[in-house]
């Protein structure tokens, strides 16, 4: 029996799974390490909305327009 053909979008879509899993798993232990008593746990949510790399870009514009100005006092 032959191999399925490769889908790249399905290879990369599981390589940033494991990525994930394995980042979310290394703060964890971390946090561990380092006596941390913050007890909520890391959460890798793969449910959300998928955007491209455009609209990624986009939200970290979004983000960062957000952020006080560096001449800016102090926000409390």
């Amino acid at each position: 029996m032959s191999e399925p053909p490769r889908i790249e979008q399905h290879e990369a879509a599981d390589r940033i799974g494991r990525i994930s899993m394995r980042t979310a798993h290394d703060l964890g232990a971390a946090l561990t390490e380092s006596g941390s008593t913050d007890v909520e746990p890391i959460v890798v949510r793969r449910g959300g909305p998928h955007r491209s790399l455009d609209g990624l870009a986009a939200l970290i514009d979004a983000a960062l327009a957000d952020e006080d100005p560096p001449d800016a006092p102090p926000s409390f």
